[in-house]
């Protein structure tokens, strides 16, 4: 059993580092790219930075020991909204969620060759008063965010690193992405097929989400920073066994050897006509949080799990159609 539970605990870290790095395009003299393949701008930071790309977003590491990091993220705006509508509402939810937040800066600038706005503030983080520089713009229908961490004590005698990186980051579009739409008489309306045809289970996701139903795996992720996603994976036990013990067996070791674990709340439910049990927790890969929400089930003598992935400050954007999802799950 422990073996089998090592086997998902690497699946679970695949999630968490679902995205990978696009690479090829060229780099400005001395740069290196740290972009995710797929998002609508280019991340260069200096080739002496430490690529964080498998954390699942574009992002590097400039000193571990100083914990001065730079990321890129976006999200499609899903509303008609101006760039100032933006950076308010941005604002509110920085007030809203963080510990001690001094805004010391929020002026116009510009970022990939178009008008943004530039903020600067303080927040504690982990006891330690930290910097946080970020730069927003829109660039066709996506708010994109150009984010620089670093502890207050350290900040004014590495400002220009924030400016270094700001000065190459470009815009462009996203790249294309392949992407399955099969249904069958089953397939709920405004979703598609996610999962391979041979496989005892079928897997529902939304239309606007990214899968490939021949590739073999049960997966689909959103179009986004982070890529959120859900995975389906299987063990046999090999003995009777309830969906409450198997997690606590997952608990044991996910403790053990998953950054950052921890269980946040269980959540009895119902999944394709059976009992189960969403449990969700926090990991970390990397310097990233992740928050995850793995759906358990017992079918024919195998205990199921139906695994949500997000970057945890996106978590919660993506529940409808994660619990739309979890509905449509079936057992064929």
């Amino acid at each position: 059993m422990t073996r089998k539970i090592a086997a998902l605990i690497a699946v679970l870290m695949l999630c968490l580092a679902f995205a990978g790095c696009s690479g090829g395009e060229e780099a400005p003299e001395g740069m290196k790219s740290v972009t995710i393949e797929g998002e609508p701008f280019k991340l260069y930071v200096p080739v002496a930075w430490t690529d964080n790309t498998a954390s699942g977003i574009s992002s590097a590491i400039y000193s571990p020991a100083l914990g001065i990091t730079v990321s890129a993220r976006y999200h499609t705006l899903g509303e008609d909204i101006t760039l100032t509508e933006a950076v308010s509402k941005r604002v509110l939810e920085l007030s809203a969620s963080l510990e001690q937040l001094e805004l010391k800066e929020n002026n116009p600038a510009s970022l990939g060759g178009k008008d943004a706005v530039k903020l600067i503030y303080t927040v504690m983080h982990k006891q330690v008063k930290t910097t946080i520089v970020e730069t927003l713009v829109i660039h066709n229908s996506d708010l994109i965010t150009l984010r620089l961490v670093c502890p207050t004590e350290h900040y004014e005698a590495n400002a220009e690193l924030y400016d270094t990186v700001a000065d190459v980051f470009a815009l462009c579009d996203k790249g294309e992405i392949t992407n399955d739409c099969i249904v069958d008489k089953k397939t709920p309306a405004g979703m598609k097929i996610a999962s391979a045809d041979h496989l005892e289970y079928r897997l529902y996701v939304p239309q606007s989400w990214v899968c490939h139903s021949e590739s073999g795996r049960s997966e689909a992720y959103v179009s986004e920073s982070g890529k959120p996603n859900v995975t389906v994976s299987f063990v046999a036990p090999g003995e009777e066994m309830t969906v409450e013990q198997y997690f606590a067996e997952c608990d044991k070791q996910y403790k053990e050897t998953i950054s950052g674990y921890e269980l946040l709340s269980s959540v009895p439910t119902t999944v394709a006509s059976r009992d189960a049990v969403s449990y969700t927790y926090t990991a970390k890969y990397g310097e990233t949080s992740f928050k995850v929400m793995q759906t358990v089930i017992e079918y024919a003598g195998r205990i199921y799990s139906i695994t949500y992935t997000a970057l945890e400050d996106s978590f919660e954007a993506h529940l409808d159609d994660v619990n739309s999802i979890l509905e449509a799950f079936i057992f064929r």
